[in-house]
């Protein structure tokens, strides 16, 4: 088993900021969880937790980087040198990608390497984006530097778990509804709202499908600026749902309503714009904040309007 203690930050790694999680709060909370795993770690345990940590960011190597949409590319890395294990990463959590220059983003992980210590995540290219104009320039082999996993969402208790996703925002939740479903006692029910412009655009398509075919799993997509309909039709072959537009409050309280006689964890993820939307609609229909949680997202503070 692979499984030495958190490595203690550098002074110089904390920015001085009074961050609401400081690398030193990372290194703390990583410690105790640490000697809970020691207490429970049992033989054959294949994760390499000694290839990542939460408070130093290490070594990885492009695997392949491929386009999914006109500005989305799915990238590979892998922990190098090459190791044999699994990365002790829980889908919903992000791991923190920095380039040789100090730039860094946070992605979540859609998928997990079962054998090369490897993860998959989904990277938006923003026009005249510092960090992302960097990595598309760089090659298979070329190295980054990894920090984390951080995060993640504890399900256990519900009975149900409905999801909105904007954008590259649906990257948070395709390993999560992978994961419940791939466990044959999970009984949860998942209900995937997921906002784009296009059907084109709709990322990581044939996985969700496949997932919508699950008696438990529903897919919905609403599509805000498609103008070719005719290739809609094929939706019944995906088993998809489309609604035109936006996620409205009519949308809102059909979707709130069905959930009444259940208890459901509400998860979040897109811009800001969209996430603000959202918890506001779940707020104002009384849903339980303890009940919500956004992912990812980068406001500081969401008010109630």
């Amino acid at each position: 088993m692979y499984d030495p203690p958190p490595e203690r930050p550098s002074e110089s790694d904390c920015c001085g900021n009074g961050c609401v999680e400081c690398v030193f709060d990372v290194y703390d909370r990583e410690c105790a969880r640490w000697r809970r795993r020691r207490l429970g770690a049992g033989e054959g345990d294949r994760l390499r937790r000694d290839l990542l940590s939460a408070t130093k960011h290490m070594p990885y190597r492009i695997v392949s980087a491929r386009p999914l949409a006109d500005d989305v590319h799915a990238y590979k890395f892998a922990a190098t040198p090459a190791a044999v294990g699994r990365l002790p990463i829980a889908y919903t959590q992000h791991v923190n990608v920095r380039l040789a220059d100090g730039l860094g983003r946070p992605y979540t992980p859609v998928a997990l390497g079962d054998d090369d210590c490897s993860f998959d995540v989904l990277v938006k290219a923003y026009p005249g984006g510092r960090f992302t104009g960097r990595l598309l320039e760089m090659s298979a082999d070329d190295v980054v530097s990894v920090r984390g996993p951080v995060g993640g969402v504890q399900y256990d208790g519900y009975d149900s778990i409905v999801m909105f996703a904007g954008g590259t925002g649906v990257a948070a939740f395709v390993g999560l509804i992978g994961s419940v479903l791939d466990d044959d006692k999970c009984e949860t029910l998942l209900r995937l709202h997921y906002s784009c412009k296009t059907l084109d655009g709709v990322l990581m398509r044939k996985e969700l499908a496949g997932y919508a075919a699950y008696w438990n799993c529903a897919v919905h997509l609403y599509l805000t600026r498609e103008h070719d309909w005719s290739q809609c039709s094929e939706s019944f072959w995906y088993n998809e749902n489309i609604t035109e537009g936006r996620i409205t409050q009519d949308c809102m309280t059909k979707i709130i309503d069905k959930q009444q006689n259940l208890r459901t964890l509400w998860l979040i993820c897109g811009n800001d714009e969209f996430n603000q939307y959202v918890f506001n609609s779940l707020v104002n229909y009384n849903i339980q904040r303890d009940n919500i949680q956004l992912l990812n997202n980068t406001t500081k503070d969401f008010k109630v309007s």
